[in-house]
């Protein structure tokens, strides 16, 4: 029994103190990793948005003159869409705001912008896309709201990423490419 306790005194471990330093510095890196892994993220995030912004304006506006090439000159204002379960609906508004989609005039438009934006559009994303002089002027693009209705008023940057391009819509993220990227605040001036 006695050998038993002296083994005991011998054997060595963390002191109490010693636990306690590790413990601080593993709160300390917690405290600083955490909010670092939350800012990418919702760079990666605006990043993602503003790419598929800018996908649907170059899609749409190779879809416009391709059909454009064919001869056909049509009226377009607005092209919208979403993508759910799989399955992309595109709609085709001429510059009086009807939809046009069924129209047999604009069918080669339809099927052009849906075969562009068929894999580059994420399921359960929605777009809208300004049309000005038969060309892309601008788009927007959200993975979390529908904003089909969008007309290119309503925006703002997020100013927690000042020098990204990181938008905000009903304050939910969205891309934004084109004319309805919001101005930029004038820059502050120091006196």
């Amino acid at each position: 029994m006695l050998n038993k306790l002296r083994k005991l005194q011998n054997k060595k471990g963390f002191t109490l103190v010693e636990l306690i330093v590790v413990i601080a510095i593993i709160a300390i890196l917690t405290a600083v990793i955490v909010p670092l892994v939350g800012r990418y993220s919702a760079q990666a995030t605006y990043s993602t948005l503003q790419d598929g912004a800018k996908t649907v304006s170059n899609s749409i506006a190779t879809s416009l003159a391709d059909v454009t090439k064919l001869g056909t000159v049509l009226s377009v204002s607005k092209i919208t869409g979403n993508k759910a379960g799989g399955t992309l609906t595109i709609k085709v508004f001429d510059g009086a705001g009807t939809d046009k989609t069924s129209d047999t005039d604009y069918a080669k438009l339809v099927t052009s912008v849906k075969n562009a934006l068929e894999s580059a559009v994420d399921d359960g994303a929605y777009f809208a896309a300004a049309v000005t002089s038969n060309t892309c002027s601008a788009a927007i693009y959200s993975k979390n709201q529908d904003v089909t209705g969008y007309t290119g008023t309503g925006a703002t940057q997020d100013t927690s990423f000042p020098d990204d391009e990181a938008y905000m819509w009903n304050s939910k993220a969205v891309g934004l490419a084109g004319n309805w990227k919001p101005s930029a605040a004038p820059a502050a001036t120091t006196v």
